[in-house]
């Protein structure tokens, strides 16, 4: 499933238990592929009884989060990272409640009302404070490139995120652990067309030949690429990778971040990989020269630099060509294919990414 569709008003009511008390504001926000992101305050603020919900209340505001049953892990993740994102100068929200809550969802597919009525289907939540500041968006917006310097650093923050008690590579649970041993194993496990969980197996039919619009000769060129760069480089340093740091998961006060967003993407992988993903995203700024002028500075040493950052990037496409068949946005997946054909020499330059665009 992708972001659940729910009645405005039995997420009141269900907020309104939880809080034990009226709630109001309840509005939904744009944001979100996979989940439904509510905001709310309390109408009597932390007065009351909130603080039998929440002892530790604050401002009586929250965010409310809804994924599908097989996202629901990702939603931990917020409490794992918090306090360690705090130690390095990331803030992240607090993690008031989550668990599991059955709600009515309108938009669930065939398959999934063979097995689930249409108005009681588990749904993971998560309740998180409410976050002061404005949405990063695009930096390549005239008014936000000043923020250009900001997530540089921040990125840089994250990196030094501290998890030397917790092992693996690529997705993490709520405990911090991964499945793979090694960085080169988590890349190779989404390789195409056997990695992926046999994406190419599964989904034939999205692609050309089978009614789709993608084309496995340009995966097939992506993996090809991403695994023979793979073989130059040295095995790396585990470090949290956001995936997706900006854009509307990063708010802002001025020029600092207020709030770094949504970790339930978040990996375990090399430290360039949040700067590649940026530079994929942006052609109109060169990430690449600005993280290396970011080490520079702080005298952080990066051996193979430029076949990690390729490696970084050639696995996002691939991850983001995934979903944009799951999303089935075709303008997405052939602006994502024209900028990494220029990224590796073998195609035109692409100007900014389409609106409306899902990464």
């Amino acid at each position: 499933m992708l972001q659940p569709v729910l009645d405005i008003e039995e997420v009141t009511a269900f907020l309104e238990s939880w809080a034990g008390g009226a709630v109001r504001g309840v509005s939904q926000f744009s944001n979100g592929h996979v989940s439904s992101v509510f905001g709310f305050e309390m109408v009597d603020g932390v007065d009351g009884l909130l603080k039998g919900a929440d002892p530790d209340a604050e401002s009586g505001k929250y965010i409310v989060r809804f994924v599908s049953p097989e996202n629901a892990e990702g939603l931990k993740k917020d409490r794992f990272i918090a306090p360690r994102a705090a130690a390095v100068g990331i803030p992240v929200p607090r993690v008031v409640k989550h668990g599991e809550v059955e709600l009515a969802v309108a938009n669930l597919s065939d398959e999934e009302k063979l097995y689930n009525p249409e108005e009681s289907y588990p749904l993971g939540f998560a309740i998180c404070d409410w976050m002061p500041g404005e949405h990063m968006d695009d930096l390549q917006l005239e008014d936000r490139r000043f923020l250009i310097p900001t997530a540089v650093r921040s990125i840089d923050l994250i990196s030094k995120i501290d998890i030397s008690d917790t092992k693996g590579f690529g997705w993490f649970d709520g405990e911090g652990n991964a499945e793979y041993e090694t960085w080169r194993d988590y890349v190779a496990s989404q390789a195409f067309p056997l990695g992926g969980d046999n994406f190419y197996e599964r989904r034939r039919d999205w692609f050309v030949g089978r009614g789709g619009f993608l084309e496995e000769s340009v995966f097939q060129l992506v993996t090809d690429r991403m695994m023979s760069t793979m073989e130059r480089i040295p095995e790396v340093e585990r470090s949290v990778v956001h995936m997706e740091f900006g854009f509307d998961n990063t708010l802002v006060v001025g020029d600092e971040v207020s709030a770094a967003l949504d970790w339930d993407n978040s990996i375990i992988g090399d430290h360039l990989y949040d700067g590649a993903w940026n530079d994929l995203h942006a052609p109109l700024f060169d990430y690449k020269q600005l993280f290396a002028d970011q080490y520079a500075a702080t005298g952080r040493v990066v051996e193979s630099f430029d076949d990690r950052w390729l490696v970084c990037q050639l696995h996002v496409v691939l991850q983001a060509l995934q979903w944009f068949g799951v999303s089935k946005n075709e303008t997405a997946y052939h602006w994502t294919k024209a900028r990494i054909l220029f990224l590796l020499g073998e195609g035109p330059a692409v100007g900014r990414q389409p609106a409306p665009y899902s990464s």
